[in-house]
Parts: structure tokens; C-alpha cells; sequence
């Protein structure tokens, strides 16, 4: 009788043994089914170009995460990225090949080939970069990321860098390869032909003497008198208007270039000038001429009629104006649709009282 009740007690065991090991795989089957769940629903069409609302279930998680990771000295979870601890991080990481090539591949091709073609400035480039990594170390080593305003700052920076990627990714893969196309800069041109007319231009020299006190007659006429004697050695022949100008005239930048003022407008110019240069023939050397600034004499030189300027000879300025405003297009569009996936609760009100708290605050 006992043995027929240890042999029933027997076979119970196995089959409890049988069915917790059948639990067991069913468990590790259900676990499985939903990490493999969870992974397929945490990825949307929105996700993928980066305006993704986040679902219940991914924001459960995050404040799960979030409550993981809170800081026990009360400090925002959110400041957390930016700190660092020696039992967790390398203090003072060292540059290796990874490095160096990430850092070549964020500059320009230009750039890139001239320091990999040349040895000493790819050793300058590296010891620099060794100059910052080491002060980096050594400011992580002294705490500086507990400094709140330190910290907002390498945090606004890495949002600005983000912010800048993720935009130049989205325009790049909306601008067709081939924008614009030779169609589009023919269209443009035909519309705007007004903005490639080259306006009238005249060579001007000068000799110029500062007026000082307007109302100061005296000084005034001495100059105008000055100014007429060297008008007359000039047309004798007694003396050279550049060598004049270099001498004499207080006008600083033509001075330099013996009183050349360069190509200027004539549209431009200022009444008191325009007139009459305009009315001196090609070589003359003008009247003294008051201006409001001081004494002028003038020596006009060619004019240049106006131009309608040819597609070829602005193709590629139109093509870098269309690319610069379909940029800013594409930019202002990504923005607003942003702003709508993930808006900021901003009011008039609120702005307000921010405003007023922050003046009060700044003025105590």
C-alpha cells in the first residue's frame, strides 16, 4: 500500500515537472513574440522621415526610462546626457584612426586634399585637435559640465548641428540632381532680364580736401583758392593730378591710388558729382566743386554705356540663386511642418510674463 502511494506521488512529480517546464517555453515563447512586437511597432513612415508622433506605447517606455535614469540629487534627467563619470567613461579618450577619419570626412574636399597631400600641415591639423581633445578631458575632470550654463550651451550646440544635418539630409532628398535644370535658368532669366542689366558706369579720379566747419567761411573760401591754383599747374602742365592726390588729398582710400575712385555708378552718384562729371569730356579735370563733405576737384575718365547681359554670361549666378531659394523654401516648409507634428506651446501671454519676470529679475 505505501509503495502504490509513493509510485502515484512519484508520477505526480513528473507530470508538475513536465507542465512548469511546458510554462517555461510558452513564457519564453510570449517574451519573445512581444520584444518582437514592441521593435515592429515602434517603427512608422513617420518615423523614418522624422516627424514621428510617438505612440502610447514608446512614451510608456520613455517615462520608464526616464524614471530609471532620474538623478538622486534632484538634478533634471535631461542634463544627464552631459555628464560624466571616470567608473563609466574613458577621462581622456585617445585620437585614433576612426577619429581622424570622421574628422576628414566633415570637411570640404578641398580642404581634405590639401591636408592629407601634405605631412606637416596633417600633423599640424592632428596636434590641434590633440590641443582640444586634452582640454576637453581636463575640463571634464574639473566638473565644468555641472555648470548649468555650460551645460545648456553644449546641449543647444548639439541640437543646432542635428537640427542643421537633419535639414541638409531632407532639401538634398527633395532637390532633383539635376535642379535647375538648363530649362529653369533659361525661365528665369526671360522673367527677370531687368536684373541683368549692367547700369551706365564712369571712372572718376579726385582730389579732395575736408571742409571741416561749413559755416566757417573763411577756411571754406581759403580751400576753394587752393583748389583753383591746383587746377591751374595741373592744365599748365606744371604738375601730375596723381602725384597731387598722393600728396595732398584727404580722401584716404583714393589717396592711395592716386585719387581713383574706381567704376562708380552713375546712379549713384550725388548731385553736387553727377552733374558735372557727366559734363566733362573723357581726360578733363573739372571746377572746383562744393560739396556738403568738403572741396572737390574731378577728373573724369571713360563711361561705360549700360548692357544687357547674355544667359552665358550669368548661368551660374542664376543657378545659385534658385538652389539658395528652393533651400529656403524647403527649409520654411520643414519648419511649419514640424512646428505641426511637434508644436510649442508658446502664447502671447505667456511671452509676456516670461518677458516681465526675466526684467524684474535682471533688474534687481
Amino acid at each position: 500500500m505505501i509503495f502504490r502511494k509513493l509510485k502515484v506521488l512519484k508520477e505526480l512529480i513528473m507530470k508538475l515537472a513536465n507542465l512548469k517546464a511546458l510554462i517555461g517555453i510558452v513564457s519564453v515563447c510570449l517574451i519573445f513574440i512581444i520584444a518582437q512586437t514592441s521593435q515592429v511597432s515602434a517603427i512608422s513612415v513617420k518615423e523614418l522621415l522624422g516627424l514621428k508622433n510617438a505612440d502610447a506605447e514608446i512614451v510608456d517606455n520613455k517615462k520608464s526610462k526616464a524614471k530609471q535614469s532620474t538623478p538622486s540629487d534632484g538634478q533634471s534627467a535631461s542634463t544627464e546626457w552631459a555628464k560624466t563619470s571616470a567608473k563609466e567613461v574613458d577621462t581622456n579618450p585617445q585620437i585614433d584612426l576612426d577619429y581622424v577619419s570622421l574628422l576628414l570626412a566633415n570637411m570640404n574636399q578641398q580642404e581634405r586634399e590639401k591636408v592629407l597631400a601634405d605631412q606637416n600641415l596633417f600633423k599640424q591639423v592632428i596636434e590641434n585637435e590633440a590641443n582640444n581633445r586634452s582640454t576637453v578631458s581636463a575640463a571634464i575632470a574639473n566638473n565644468l559640465v555641472e555648470d548649468r550654463n555650460v551645460e545648456f550651451m553644449m546641449r543647444r550646440g548639439a541640437e543646432n548641428i542635428m537640427r542643421e544635418a537633419y535639414l541638409n539630409r531632407l532639401v538634398s532628398s527633395k532637390l532633383p540632381k539635376d535642379f535647375p535644370s538648363d530649362e529653369q535658368v533659361g525661365e528665369y532669366f526671360t522673367s527677370n532680364k531687368e536684373q541683368f542689366v549692367v547700369p551706365e558706369r564712369v571712372h572718376v579720379w579726385q582730389i579732395f580736401f575736408v571742409k571741416g566747419d561749413p559755416n566757417d567761411k573763411k577756411k571754406v573760401d581759403a580751400l576753394k583758392k587752393k583748389a583753383e591754383g591746383i587746377i591751374s599747374d595741373i592744365k599748365k602742365g606744371k604738375k601730375d593730378f596723381s602725384n597731387i592726390a598722393l600728396a595732398q588729398s584727404e580722401h584716404e582710400q583714393s589717396k592711395a591710388l592716386g585719387g581713383y575712385m574706381g567704376l562708380l555708378k552713375t546712379s549713384e552718384l550725388i548731385p553736387e558729382i553727377k552733374n558735372p562729371i557727366l559734363k566733362l569730356k573723357e581726360g578733363e579735370i573739372s571746377k572746383v566743386i562744393d560739396s556738403e563733405a568738403g572741396v572737390h576737384i574731378l577728373k573724369r575718365g571713360k563711361i561705360l554705356k549700360p548692357e544687357t547681359l547674355v544667359i552665358s554670361q550669368v548661368d551660374q549666378q542664376i543657378r545659385q540663386l534658385l538652389i539658395k531659394q528652393a533651400n529656403t523654401q524647403l527649409r520654411n516648409a520643414i519648419f511649419n511642418q514640424a512646428r505641426k507634428e511637434y508644436p510649442q506651446s508658446i502664447s502671447d501671454n505667456k511671452l509676456e510674463e516670461w518677458r516681465l519676470r526675466l526684467k524684474t529679475k535682471t533688474n534687481q
